[in-house]
Order: C-alpha cells, then sequence, then structure tokens
C-alpha cells in the first residue's frame, strides 16, 4: 500500500507542477474510491515554510518552478512579521499599487516602506497578524494593468508562491488596491472575489459592474470627495464611480462597506491614510465563506471590459445561448469624452451571454434559476451537501438531478484547477446540458429576489 500512495502521490504532483505532463492522462489514472481526497491533495502541494526570516524582503523572485518559468521577470516584496510561525496558519495581504502605465516594476516595494508618506504603511503592517506581499506589476501596455484575465492569473499566481512560502490559511487571504490598483480591486472583486475574505478599493474606477452578482464576498470601499481636483488632477478616478458602486450594491441588498473621506487621490493626505488604515483593521479579523449559500454569477465580467469568467465559488457557466443579460455600465456623456471635464452617466445595458442564480437550500437541495446558459457546472463539497443522500438540483422549476453524488481524486484535482485554491475544493460535480430543452428553462426564468 505505501507503494500505491506514492505513486498517486507522483501522479498528482505531475498534474499540479509539470508543464509537460499528460494531464489527461494523468486523471485517467488515477484511483476510484480515494479516502479523504482533499487530505491526499494538501499532502501534495509544494511547501517551504521553515527558515523564512521575519522582516522587509525586496525584490524576491518566483521560487516555484513553475511559476518561474512563467513570470521570470517579475518582483515579489515580502513583509514577516515578528509574530509569525511558520507551524500555525496566518493570513496573507496582497497589494496593488497605482502608478499607471508608467509605473516600474519595483512599484510594490513602497508599500513596504517606514515613515507616514505616500504608500509607507510598513509600521502598521509590521503589526497585522498576517504576512504581506506587495507585488510588481506586469509591464503590460495600458493603465489597467492589474484588470484584465492576464493579471488574474498573476495574482492567482503570487497567491500560489506566497502560500508555498508560508503557512497561509486559505480563507484568510485579503487584497487591497489604490488608484490602479483600486482600478484591479474594481475588476477582482468580479472575477475572483470568490479567492478573497475582502477585497478592499481605494481611489479607483470602472465601466462595468454585475454587482447583483457580489453575495457572499466582503468589499470595502474608500473614496476621496475631492480625488477630482480641476487643474491638477483629473476626474478618471472621482467620486462618481465609488458612489455610483455603492449605490448598485445597496439597490441589491448586498452587504458592503462605503468610507467616503474629505480627502484626496494620494495616501499623502491624511483622510486618504486614515481610510485605508480603517480597511487594514477591517481585514484583520475577516474570514472568507468559501461555500454560501446564496450566490450569483455571470458569463462575462470586468471593470473595463467584459471578460470570459466561468468560475465562481461552487458555480462554473460554461457554453451560452445567443441571448443577452442586464450588467450596469458608467460611460462618459461626451462623444469624445476629456477625463478632465466629462460627466458620467449610468444605465443597465444588454450585452451577449448569460447568468445564473443559485441557492442551497439545505437538505440536499439546490434551486438554480438560468438564463441564456446552456452549459453549467455545479460543485459540491462536504459542507454543502450529505454525499450519502441523493441530491436534488433543479434549475428553472424543474427537476434536473435527483442522485447520490459520485466524489472523485479526479473531480477534487479539476476543481482545485479553478482558482489553485486549497480552501475551496470540490470532491463531486454535477454537470448540466441546459440546450436540448432550452425554450422551456429559458421561458421560466424569474430574476432572484434580494434577500433582506
Amino acid at each position: 500500500m505505501p507503494e500505491i500512495d506514492n505513486a498517486v502521490r507522483e501522479l498528482i504532483r505531475a498534474y499540479l507542477y509539470d508543464p509537460a505532463a499528460d494531464r489527461e492522462a494523468i486523471l485517467g489514472d488515477l484511483p476510484e474510491g480515494v479516502g479523504k481526497p482533499a487530505a491526499l491533495l494538501h499532502s501534495c502541494l509544494q511547501r517551504a515554510h521553515e527558515r523564512r526570516e521575519a522582516g522587509v524582503h525586496f525584490g524576491e523572485s518566483f521560487e516555484m518552478p513553475h511559476l518561474q518559468a512563467r513570470y521570470p521577470d517579475e518582483e515579489l516584496n515580502f513583509l514577516v512579521p515578528e509574530s509569525y510561525d511558520p507551524a500555525t496558519p496566518t493570513g496573507l495581504m496582497v497589494l496593488l499599487h497605482g502608478g499607471g502605465s508608467g509605473s516600474p516594476r519595483d512599484a510594490g516595494r513602497d508599500w513596504l516602506q517606514s515613515g507616514d508618506g505616500g504608500y509607507h504603511f510598513h509600521d502598521t503592517l509590521a503589526e497585522m497578524p498576517c504576512i504581506t506581499v506587495a507585488p510588481g506589476n506586469l509591464q503590460l501596455e495600458t493603465h489597467k494593468r492589474w484588470s484584465n484575465p492576464t493579471s488574474d492569473a498573476y495574482v492567482l499566481g503570487v497567491i500560489e508562491e506566497a502560500c508555498c512560502r508560508y503557512n497561509i490559511d486559505p480563507d484568510r487571504v485579503c487584497i487591497g488596491g489604490q488608484s490602479m490598483g483600486g482600478f484591479g480591486a474594481f475588476h477582482i472583486v468580479q472575477t475572483l472575489g470568490d479567492r478573497f475574505a475582502t477585497v478592499g478599493c481605494h481611489a479607483g474606477a470602472w465601466y462595468w459592474g454585475f454587482w447583483e452578482g457580489m453575495r457572499g464576498t466582503d468589499f470595502y470601499l474608500m473614496q476621496g470627495i475631492n480625488d477630482f481636483i480641476p487643474g491638477e488632477r483629473p476626474r478618471f478616478t472621482e467620486v462618481a464611480f465609488a458612489r455610483m458602486a455603492s449605490a448598485c450594491l445597496s439597490g441589491f441588498h448586498i452587504p458592503h462597506t462605503y468610507d467616503e473621506h474629505q480627502g484626496t487621490h494620494s495616501f499623502t493626505d491624511p483622510p486618504a491614510r486614515e481610510s485605508f488604515l480603517g480597511f487594514l483593521d477591517h481585514a484583520r479579523d475577516r474570514r472568507r465563506e468559501a461555500f454560501p449559500t446564496e450566490i450569483a454569477t455571470c458569463s462575462h465580467k470586468g471593470a473595463f471590459r467584459l471578460y470570459d469568467s466561468p468560475h465562481w465559488f461552487w458555480l462554473s457557466v460554461g457554453r451560452t445561448h445567443y441571448g443577452t443579460f442586464e450588467i450596469d455600465h458608467l460611460e462618459p456623456t461626451e462623444s469624445l469624452p476629456s477625463y478632465c471635464t466629462t460627466d458620467f452617466r449610468h444605465y443597465t445595458a444588454r450585452v451577449p451571454g448569460g447568468m445564473v442564480h443559485a441557492t442551497n437550500e439545505g437538505d440536499n437541495c439546490i434551486a438554480i434559476r438560468a438564463h441564456n446558459v446552456d452549459e453549467l457546472t455545479v460543485w459540491l463539497n462536504g459542507k454543502m451537501v450529505d454525499f450519502v443522500r441523493p441530491v436534488r438540483v433543479t434549475i428553472n422549476g424543474e427537476v434536473v438531478h435527483d442522485d447520490v453524488p459520485q466524489p472523485s481524486l479526479k473531480t477534487l484535482l479539476q476543481s482545485f484547477d479553478r482558482r489553485r485554491d486549497p480552501g475551496m475544493l470540490f470532491p463531486a460535480r454535477l454537470d448540466f446540458d441546459l440546450k436540448k430543452n432550452d425554450w422551456e428553462l429559458q421561458k421560466q426564468f424569474v430574476p432572484i429576489q434580494p434577500t433582506e
């Protein structure tokens, strides 16, 4: 049996970390009926927690081979508090800097400097019950360097690297961004929000927002009322963006924090700095709820462009129908906008794709409303359902599954692939093809009502 266990572990490690491995063949070679597959996966994760010194570590490179190959030139900056004990899981704070398209690769260092000016939050972060990582930005030709699928993958890689070096509790990973990093926070809370215990956004902006999908996330919005200064500071991060996001979230009855201060854009301004310190204090005790009972998602998300975004908590949206769904949209009022002069309008736009609302009603019953969705996957964890009893799934009022799910190591690995997140694993999945009875399902769609 030990030889079999070792062979299985080698297969799992190859699946997780070997880019040359035939991953589909590995999945086919995995044994059935493996007991405690999550524990087995955890035992195969790369970990190097020992011999990590406290203090600030500037200019680090990725150490995990698969990430090092992908990001050979990127810079990571870590702050390890004196209180860190590698034997005890701790939190992780990811900080996204601003600066626009001209910001250098080492701009993340500013977060970890000592002193009261600019991004310098060293003294506060050193007292936090977490590791801090401030990555440099990918040198993309855009001032939205944290707001696209490439940067999403990079952020997940940063988290994976931090979890290899340090004993990180996967349900205590937080992220905060300023300016261009605030752009990123408005984007990430929609595309990767299920990965974080809280998402903090200061002085950001957005054009697209699927705000009704923020159930189950914790969003902490910060904005200076004087962000826009005529003749000095343009309007592309002014207060209108934060106010409208908060209004949309409130309209959907989704809890969030909105801190509108009297300051300006930069952390050199005391009110702006105090606001972000409030977010750091808020983040100290936050924990993610990895398996919320009520969630909503859509097929395409993003703060500035809508990208394919299939995964959200325990749902994955596959192919969608030819129809549209509604999403909140902000746009300039001028046909040729100037960021120094223009105003913005809000409306709900119809865009191609599909959306899903799902509720775990308890007692092994899951109710789903799907609109313009042809393929849908429901991922199951033992904290959501009892695997020894049938799971009943209804989609748009029709019972589409009422049977005992079949957990497997293969499915668990496939679920890990979605976020490479060891805290949100699913050993069973239910795949649904809705196109075969599309007309019957779509015409029954009724939007979910807000929960008080």
